[in-house]
């Protein structure tokens, strides 16, 4: 019972404590800080969006704005290379705008300015351009030279075309609706596609503009083509190329996949044939050249081989290392040869055969002058050679000189067999001599076409 009565005494004490007592009010307190300033009322961009398109686009931009009252007399402006292609006043705070992007427009940020009479709002780095393709490179950015690119288009509103023709094993696959673009000096073949990513070959010309260079992929059917462009992704240094005299021998090397080391040989005259050979330090690289003329541009390529042997006039030309497996890290030999025709023109018909002194003969340098043009040989059989059989073995040369090869009888008529032309070079072998005397070796072209004109010759008797 007492400590009930504790317990509501102290219950009144703090009830009493926190009613208190009731009085006369208090003098007035001093005045506060101002507070902050209120919103301004002036018209303003609230927001732009999206807020980033790709260059070489048509694009739909919705602007809204704060205490405006836009009408069909406003104005728009994105800055260059941005053209508004129509325009609709959704409502006094709010403008949808179609925009086409210029391929060459500036990327970066861009600010936004709406105008109407007196009024002009803008909206500072309201949206940006960017790029809708990204490409990096594998190989020498440079003046002269062949590099693998990797493509990514970052626009996933365009996917590639990849339409196709061939198969890719017994005809080329080409992608029919795919282009990379040619400008300054820079153009390029598409290797491999998927929908939104490819592998390119891209060339610089020796004479392209050393700086920055657009790398643009066209997809779409002619006419229709989207571009995705790459402005300044391939980066192209200036070189000079290293001369080469006949009889020298050169050391290089490959510190980098792809790579690729200019030369130019100057003739001395005209009519010079210069042969030009890499051996490598490392089994798995393969050394070829691509040979361009005084132009210096691959859209003139004369060929792409191994060891080229190539016919030259008075003007330089150009030859380029590139090892197309990308294997790097090792040296290579270069040696530059000029050669001496064996052949004697003319020497066009089996009346004007040219005659070889012994054998067994290796020829170096004769030219299918034209697509008509026939090379007539001839040797004398002894009675020792009765029943032995002509060895006709052609080679490059240039590997795109596609022979043919007729053993013919003394009566120039009677021929000893024809070779089967299943490939670009032939490796013959004539029905058995079957007497005595003259026996002649016909070389024309194939009539698959013609490509090369330089070819070498062997000639046994078995």
């Amino acid at each position: 019972m007492r400590m009930s009565r504790v317990g509501l005494l102290s219950l009144s004490l703090v009830t009493l404590f926190a009613l208190g007592c009731s009085g006369d009010a208090g003098p007035q307190g001093p005045a506060g800080q101002p507070g902050e300033e209120g919103p301004s009322a002036d018209p303003s961009i609230s927001a732009v969006t999206p807020g980033k398109v790709f260059i070489s686009r048509r694009a739909d931009i919705t602007i809204s704005g704060f205490n405006t009252t836009w009408t069909d007399a406003a104005s728009l402006d994105f800055g260059p290379g941005v053209t508004v292609v129509d325009k609709k006043i959704a409502s006094p705070t709010a403008i949808v705008a179609t925009i086409e992007i210029d391929a060459s427009a500036a990327i970066g940020p861009r600010d936004v300015n709406v105008s109407e009479g007196e009024s002009k709002v803008t909206y500072a780095g309201a949206f940006s351009l960017d790029a809708p393709l990204e490409v990096s490179f594998l190989g020498t950015q440079a003046q002269g030279s062949i590099l693998i690119a990797s493509a990514k288009q970052r626009d996933l509103s365009t996917p590639f075309d990849l339409t196709t023709t061939g198969d890719g094993f017994f005809e080329p696959l080409v992608y029919t609706n795919l282009a990379v673009s040619s400008a300054g000096g820079v153009f390029g073949d598409v290797a491999d596609a998927q929908l939104y990513a490819a592998e390119l070959t891209v060339f610089t010309d020796v004479t392209a503009a050393a700086g920055p260079a657009d790398v643009t992929i066209a997809s779409g059917l002619p006419g229709e083509e989207i571009l995705s462009p790459a402005p300044g992704s391939l980066q192209i240094a200036a070189r000079q190329p290293t001369a080469l005299t006949p009889g020298m021998n050169l050391n290089g090397t490959i510190d980098q996949p792809f790579a690729t080391v200019l030369y130019q040989y100057t003739p001395t005259g005209p009519g010079k044939i210069i042969a030009v050979e890499a051996l490598a330090d490392s089994p798995d690289a393969s050394p070829g050249f691509a040979v361009l003329p005084a132009s210096g541009k691959f859209t003139d390529l004369i060929t792409f081989e191994e060891a080229p042997t190539v016919e030259v006039g008075a003007d330089p030309i150009y030859f380029i290392y590139w090892d197309n497996t990308g294997t790097s890290g090792y040296g290579f030999d270069l040696s530059i040869t000029e050669i001496v025709p064996a052949e004697v023109e003319p020497n066009n018909t089996c009346g004007e055969a040219q005659a070889v002194a012994s054998l067994p003969a290796s020829l170096d340098a004769f030219k299918m002058a034209d697509k008509d043009d026939q090379d007539w040989l001839v040797i004398d059989a002894v009675e020792a050679d009765v029943g032995k059989v002509i060895h006709v073995v052609t080679s490059a040369g240039e590997a795109q000189t596609d022979t043919v090869v007729e053993v013919v009888g003394s009566d120039c008529t009677t021929s000893l067999g024809v070779s089967e032309d299943s490939n670009y070079h032939e490796d013959f072998t004539s029905d058995p001599i079957p007497a005595p005397g003259k026996y002649y070796i016909k070389v024309t072209n194939s009539t698959y076409g013609y490509s090369g004109a330089l070819y070498n010759l062997e000639i046994t008797l078995e």
